[in-house]
């Protein structure tokens, strides 16, 4: 255990190009400190939620959890933005956009709980949620295959995050060239644009974007720029991450079929929410638009005449 300690400690780092953090500029951070002060006030409004720790038995989320996350994200954009100017990063690719779509073959990793419970409410209202929930399962099940296949310990359970077996396991993955389930292939575009991870977020790709192929040799020396969260709003984040006690894991499309069971095939409504209803076919049953002539507005009336 001290071994293995000191070999995370000191030993090589094992990252692929979105794992290597840059630092924002002091500058940019002192331009940015009204939106730093934002995404903290969005996060400590978040943790003071009445029944925040009560998702996993309650099976709803309290009342604004939604809007107060993209309410951070919005603050959190708006400092990337400052941060990547002080870079000069306005010409970098970014995953989930036509040109940098490569990037998007490399699952989604360290990602929390709270982003993965709004991203699945919006997916699972997607009208091909079935066919996206067998490509995730299938995505996620490779993934965790290719990571144990790298992993040297007797249990194949027991598997460090931080450790060669993650980054290894990741990049044959990646390899596969299988794109992200919520990637829109014909378009190129993230469909959860909006609220897609904060890794996908702050990832730019400085160099050419053709070397954000993972089969390329040159790949794990592909020239870009990783920002995070600052570092007190990071340590906000994991401190609200433990209060969810959600215990999903930091690979997204596992969470989202975790979430998936938890609510028994159904939506995760906000407590206050109408409840949505789901089909046989496990789609997400839209309200009649009773504006249109052809709306049923009296169940089991006829029409007037």
């Amino acid at each position: 255990m001290v071994l293995d300690f000191l070999r995370g400690l000191f030993g090589r780092k094992h990252r692929l190009p979105i794992d290597r953090v840059t630092r924002a500029p002091r500058a940019a951070k002192k331009e940015a400190q009204a939106h730093i002060d934002g995404m903290q006030a969005a996060l400590d409004q978040l943790g003071a939620l009445d029944g925040i720790a009560d998702i996993g038995t309650a099976k709803r989320l309290p009342k604004g959890t939604e809007g107060l996350w993209r309410e951070f994200l919005g603050h959190y954009d708006e400092y990337l933005k400052i941060a990547s100017t002080h870079l000069k990063l306005d010409e970098a690719v970014r995953p989930g956009t036509p040109e940098g779509r490569r990037s998007c073959y490399v699952a989604p990793f360290g990602v929390t709980g709270l982003e993965s419970l709004v991203i699945f409410r919006t997916v699972r209202l997607w009208r091909d949620f079935p066919d996206i929930a067998q490509r995730l399962a299938k995505a996620g099940e490779q993934l965790f295959k290719d990571i144990q296949g790298h992993h040297a310990g007797a249990d194949p359970e027991k598997i460090r995050m931080t450790g060669p077996a993650v980054m290894q396991g990741r990049l044959q993955n990646a390899r596969r060239l299988v794109p992200c389930p919520l990637l829109d292939e014909e378009r190129g575009r993230c469909r959860v644009w909006e609220i897609r991870p904060l890794v996908c977020r702050g990832h730019f790709v400085t160099g050419d974007p053709e070397r954000s192929d993972p089969t390329r040799e040159d790949y794990v020396d592909l020239p870009a720029k990783n920002l995070r969260l600052p570092i007190h709003q990071q340590v906000a984040h994991v401190q609200l991450e433990k209060r969810l006690g959600l215990e999903l894991t930091p690979f997204l499309y596992a969470n989202i079929l975790v979430l998936l069971q938890l609510v028994e095939g159904q939506m995760l409504p906000e407590i206050g929410e109408p409840p949505t209803r789901i089909g046989p076919d496990g789609i997400a049953v839209r309200k009649a638009n009773r504006n249109k002539g052809s709306a049923k507005k009296h169940k089991g009336k006829g029409r007037r005449r």
